[in-house]
């Protein structure tokens, strides 16, 4: 009997329950909307926001992310990048022969264990440890690696290397100057 005397408690519970999840949706998309700003934000402080923004509308956590993991979504990128010039400049020199071959085995192993193995893990080690200014010179290292083997590449075998490859390249070199940018911000 006292259950029945309480009825209409529990169908203001019930429906307090039923309607509770719409709002809390609505307070996650206010708070995706506030951090997509956050990536719009700092993408826009590079000089090709586009590229900055497509990487970073590529991770399912970089809506979630503060400053900091905006910038390592950014460099998880770029090591994306060095891992694929690496591959693409090995399968280069293997079918290549003299300087052009000798260009391509330099160039990849600098994207493949300059870059990817030691300057991004360190970037990504220095960001997780507040350390900006070493990340930044990571970043920075790890470029200069890719712009001396893009100069290389184009000074004398242009026309032997496919387009795609320096594709890559640029949008390596767009990602880096990027996560330049956010980490200055940070």
């Amino acid at each position: 009997m006292a259950f029945f005397m309480n009825m209409p408690a529990v169908i203001v519970l019930l429906l307090h329950l039923i309607l509770s999840p719409p709002l809390f949706i609505h307070q996650a998309k206010i708070f995706a909307v506030a951090d997509y700003k956050l990536i719009q934000t700092l993408c826009h402080n590079s000089e090709t926001p586009e590229t900055c923004m497509r990487c970073a509308q590529s991770s399912k956590g970089a809506v979630k992310a503060d400053g900091v993991g905006i910038a390592i979504v950014i460099v998880n990128c770029i090591n994306d990048k060095a891992n694929t010039l690496a591959l693409n400049m090995t399968n280069l020199a293997s079918s290549s022969h003299g300087n052009l071959k000798s260009v391509c085995q330099k160039c990849a192993k600098d994207y493949g264990l300059h870059i990817a193995k030691k300057e991004l893990i360190s970037t990504k080690r220095a960001l997780q440890n507040h350390k900006y200014d070493s990340a930044e010179s990571s970043v920075v290292r790890a470029l200069s690696f890719d712009l001396a083997c893009h100069a290389d590449l184009k000074r004398g075998y242009h026309d032997k290397v496919p387009s795609d490859v320096f594709y890559d390249m640029k949008m390596y070199e767009e990602l880096s100057e990027a996560a330049s940018r956010i980490i200055e911000k940070l």
